[in-house]
């Protein structure tokens, strides 16, 4: 949740700069992540979002994608062969890569493989979320975000402990 200010600044750079649409490309565990909040954008919001595996945007391509689109990726490693390619064909086209990677030090940090990094590591979905609200506030459709960040930061750090507190008494029994 403490990412949240620089998530803010990077999709205000992207805003201002316009788009004509958001990609959450991503492989194996990452596009399964990437499918959770292009679904999420869907029922929710009229921006245009999608969702591409990387290995076959790689292959096939997609017509709908522009100079002007904006990919979101996360990787762990940042090292992922299909991720690395894919990075370096987005750039061929000219369009921007926001990345959120979890090793330091890793191909994809490298600075010619993103126009916009957050290194920091685990809690894939929810960094996806935390852009997917960003931009529906950005887009009017997410009045309670103040609201809902702030109740986010009070509880759910304590409300995951106790899921998992009660998770391991369960499965204890």
């Amino acid at each position: 949740l403490a990412l949240r200010p620089q998530i803010e600044k990077i999709i205000d750079e992207i805003w201002e700069q316009g788009f004509d649409g958001i990609y959450f490309i991503g492989i194996g565990g990452t596009y399964a992540s990437a499918m959770q909040a292009e679904v999420y954008m869907r029922g929710k919001s009229a921006l245009p979002v999608f969702v591409e595996n990387a290995a076959e945007f790689l292959t096939t391509g997609n017509k709908r994608f522009t100079k002007n689109s904006v990919v979101i990726l996360s990787s762990v490693s940042g090292n992922t062969k299909e991720m690395v390619q894919l990075v370096d064909r987005v750039h061929e086209i000219g369009a921007r890569v926001f990345s959120f990677i979890d090793t330091p030090g890793s191909i994809l940090t490298q600075p010619d493989k993103q126009d916009y990094l957050i290194l920091y590591p685990k809690n894939e979905q929810l960094k996806f979320y935390m852009v997917c609200n960003y931009l529906m506030y950005k887009n009017g459709e997410f009045t309670d975000y103040e609201r809902y960040n702030a109740e986010m930061e009070a509880h759910l750090a304590l409300a995951l402990c106790e899921t998992e507190k009660l998770a391991d008494s369960w499965a204890h029994d």
